[in-house]
């Protein structure tokens, strides 16, 4: 493992399997920084893969790795000219087993075990189901296009000893897939004015069901194994579902709903929230959380208005299929059916609840937190345990029996987590999560979590990078998701000082200039609009230049022209902030990405979709050069600069930065990157900034003897 050639030729499925062999720090290391972009190396060629595990290894601070990996040969078009000479990897965790690529973002997720096998399953917006085995990680079966637009709703279960998958969409059909053979099994729906947005499975004596909240008030339970039949539901109609999980309690299969009880008299996000289980078998409420189980439970039917005494089975309806009509209030609701002690976590977009199901009553008061998309709930060393993902951020692991961290949390992710789930395979821990960056990812909870020094970046994905010069020194200046901006050292790799903080919200524009023959950095927040100008000589705020012109919401970032700040429109308008009027020539194409000064012309770059990069003449609008092309996606950055004398462009999209000769258009080299790019600059002495994912990297251009 400690072979860079095997790292960057071995094929990545018998790599990727190996990797659980790595024994000594080595090793260890070596597995973590392979494991980080497992996603691009499963179907990169070597060329690629020999970038992004250099740039991996610079990210964990080993820079000789990285080095010796940038030395394997391989067989090209051309050779890469460029070196990592550094990188942040703050964002990096070595408990990562897997991360797994997927055709679009994730949008729900589970795990499934069978004959001890594990499988995480993935619904995708693209309207696909995707599987992978835990232990290999490697793919099971085939993908699937499950529906037409995007899987809104995910369960999986056991049938006939194979693993299956249940899925809804907004086109009302709820299909059974064999996730072996990537084959339809059976199919089911609500009523024809319905459709199922949530679903779960569990067991009734022995047989899976999978039951289904409805957006026509009603939960219906169907018998996996009996789907051709199509037999009628049982109803009980009580108010609105929006929250759905099932368990076992007291041995009995129930469905678990949080509800409002008095809907429309509450907040409808925040409404006081109850929790009910009902019973899987005869569809009667099996007792309201908050009533004590002191004595026997009483199964309340709403539908025929008569109460039985708890253990009955009513009318020994078994095996029909149940609707429940349930009042749900929580954005989800997960449980744990295997737990002996039954617990569920609810949120809402201000606190998450937990609630013992067994006592009937909630645990300790509501933990107030950040919107939480999603949890799973598990038992992790006799301890109960919880994944709590939030829109943005790392994922957290709960002790549910305390309320505070179990574990460091999980980071990686690049954008908001989707999905959550848990699985025990092979004797360890495992947590799967799935987000928008268009990953499932695999973690080891009974990992250790560092591996290897590396240098930490913002706290979230970086949004703008840009150069300057500060006292003779070239320095990096960065902002992210989090609302410090700060300044790195161009020939190191930490931040030099604190963070300049005063903005409350993420800074999404930012771009350095001269004023009064000093450098000036100026900033703006991306919810309230507010522009801060410093000097990045003393880090002192500059009060009383600010006007009301930095605050068009039309402006798409910052520039300097001529010793003077102005905004760039996306179409390429020119607006002097100081003089409150247009300035130069609009260009002839949509998408602006730079504004620079290049051979001491103002240059305006523009990228639309892969229709190439142009560069413009600010004063006449004249084009300067022909389309430089290369990149397959959209292009999200781009900048100007000088690389031995001669004028450079590059610029960064589909994850890849390209670099051209800006006087003949020549392609002078490219670089792949495992996270979306950010943001971009070249650095007065020619070397690449590149904001990507959560981290950045310098390159530095280096030509082949």
């Amino acid at each position: 493992m400690t072979d860079p050639g095997w790292l960057v030729h071995g094929d990545p499925e018998l790599v990727l399997a190996g990797l659980d062999g790595a024994a000594g720090p080595e090793e260890t290391l070596a597995a973590a920084v392979y494991r980080t972009s497992g996603h691009v190396h499963r179907d990169a060629g070597a060329g690629v893969r020999r970038q992004v595990l250099a740039l991996d290894a610079a990210r964990y601070g080993n820079r000789e790795l990285a080095r010796d990996i940038a030395r394997v040969a391989v067989r090209q078009e051309m050779d890469d000219p460029w070196v990592v000479q550094w990188a942040t990897g703050g964002d990096l965790d070595s408990r990562l087993r897997y991360a797994l690529p997927v055709s679009a973002k994730v949008g729900v997720l589970a795990t499934v075990v069978v004959e001890a096998r594990g499988l995480a399953v993935a619904g995708c917006e693209d309207g696909t189901l995707h599987a992978w085995d835990l232990a290999t990680g490697s793919r099971y079966g085939k993908a699937v296009s499950a529906h037409t637009g995007a899987v809104r709703a995910l369960t999986t279960a056991v049938l006939d000893g194979r693993p299956v998958a249940v899925t809804a969409a907004y086109d009302r059909a709820v299909r059974v897939w064999d996730l072996g053979r990537g084959e339809l099994v059976g199919t089911c729906s609500a009523d024809d004015d319905s459709w199922v947005k949530s679903l779960a499975t569990g067991l009734v004596e022995g047989r899976p069901v999978v039951v289904g909240a409805c957006v026509d008030d009603v939960v219906r339970v169907w018998d996996l194994a009996t789907l051709s039949q199509r037999s009628e539901p049982l109803t009980v109609r009580t108010g609105f579902v929006s929250a759905l999980a099932t368990t076992v309690l007291d041995g009995r299969p129930v469905a678990v709903t949080s509800h409002s009880p008095e809907l429309g008299a509450t907040d409808p996000i925040t409404g006081e929230e109850t929790v009910r289980a009902w019973d899987l078998i005869t569809g009667r409420e099996f007792g309201a959380l908050g009533d004590r189980p002191d004595e026997p439970a009483e199964f309340t039917d709403q539908a025929y208005d008569r109460t039985v005494e708890g253990g009955s089975d009513g009318d020994g309806e078994a095996r029909r299929c149940v609707s429940l009509d349930l009042n749900a209030r929580a954005h989800f609701l997960v449980t744990d059916p295997a737990s002996e002690c039954p617990l569920a976590v609810s949120a809402n977009a201000y606190e998450v609840h937990v609630w013992n199901l067994a006592a009937r009553e909630q645990v300790g008061e509501p933990v107030a937190a950040m919107f939480v998309e999603t949890a799973a709930v598990s038992v992790l060393h006799d301890r109960p345990a919880a994944l709590v993902a939030y829109g943005h951020g790392p994922v957290e692991v709960w002790d549910l029996s305390t309320l505070r961290q179990l574990r460091p949390p999980l980071t990686g992710h690049e954008a908001a987590v989707r999905g959550a789930a848990t699985a025990v395979v092979n004797r360890r821990h495992l947590a799967v999560t799935g987000d928008d960056d268009g990953s499932v990812r695999v973690w080891d909870l009974d990992g250790e979590r560092e591996t290897g020094s590396r240098p930490a970046g913002h706290a979230g994905p970086v949004t703008g990078v840009t150069t300057a010069v500060v006292d003779g020194s070239c320095v990096i200046v960065t902002s992210g998701s989090d609302t410090g901006v700060r300044i790195w050292d161009l020939d190191g790799e930490e931040p030099l000082g604190e963070p300049l903080t005063g903005h409350t919200t993420a800074v999404d524009l930012l771009t350095t200039g001269t004023v009064d023959g000093r450098p000036t950095l100026l900033t703006r927040g991306d919810r309230h609009k507010t522009v801060r100008i410093w000097d990045l000589t003393t880090r002192e705020e500059l009060h009383g230049r600010s006007t009301s012109e930095y605050t068009s919401s039309f402006i798409e970032f910052f520039a300097a022209v001529d010793d003077r700040f102005v905004g760039v429109t996306g179409e390429g308008r020119v607006w002097d902030l100081t003089a409150s009027r247009w300035i130069g020539v609009q260009p002839r194409q949509r998408g602006a990405l730079a504004l620079e000064t290049l051979e001491g012309r103002s240059v305006l770059l523009t990228g639309l979709r892969a229709e190439g990069v142009h560069l413009w003449d600010l004063a006449t609008g004249e084009l300067l050069a022909p389309p430089l092309t290369g990149h397959t996606g959209e292009v999200r950055a781009g900048a100007t600069g000088t690389l031995d004398g001669r004028p450079v462009v590059v610029a960064g999209g589909d994850r890849t930065v390209w670099m051209w000769d800006a006087s003949t258009g020549q392609r002078i080299g490219t670089y792949a990157f495992p996270s979306r790019i950010r943001g971009l600059t070249v650095a007065p002495d020619g070397r690449l900034v590149v904001g990507f994912g959560a981290g950045m990297a310098v390159l530095t251009h280096h030509r082949r003897a």
